[in-house]
């Protein structure tokens, strides 16, 4: 079952993949304007993480002002990423794009922080602590 999930999993990252160079292709012959650029692609998914981390941030209790600050940031990434699509492209063309983000960022997001955290501690190279005197 877990052969079949990851398998699953593989072909519908592929299938988004390539929906995503044909809508590029596609928004470049016609509109000369791409949706899905590694700049969009960085401001997502860093406005994602601080949102998600900010609302974590209040849920906890710590100090809700602070969450609610990272969340704002957050928040005022991704309105900046929707706006420049609305000045750069047809309102049709915006609208469409900018919920493709908002929908097809998301597992992008998650994937690329576990892939962060996997090179981190990969990176580390954290080794074991042996006590030599135990009085």
């Amino acid at each position: 079952m877990l052969m079949l999930t990851l398998i699953t999993l593989l072909i519908a990252a592929a299938t988004l993949y390539r929906f995503i160079l044909w809508f590029n292709s596609y928004t470049r012959t016609h509109v000369r304007y791409e949706f899905f650029t590694m700049n969009h692609s960085l401001a997502m998914v860093f406005s994602y993480a601080l949102i998600f981390f900010g609302y974590n941030w209040i849920q906890n209790g710590n100090d809700g002002l602070n969450g609610a600050i990272v969340m704002g940031i957050g928040i005022f990434i991704l309105l900046w990423v929707m706006i420049n699509n609305f000045i750069k492209a047809p309102r049709l063309y915006a609208i469409a794009g900018s919920l493709m983000q908002l929908i097809f960022y998301i597992p992008i997001a998650i994937g690329a922080v576990i892939i962060v955290f996997v090179v981190l501690a990969w990176a580390s190279e954290t080794k074991p602590v042996y006590v030599i005197n135990n009085d």
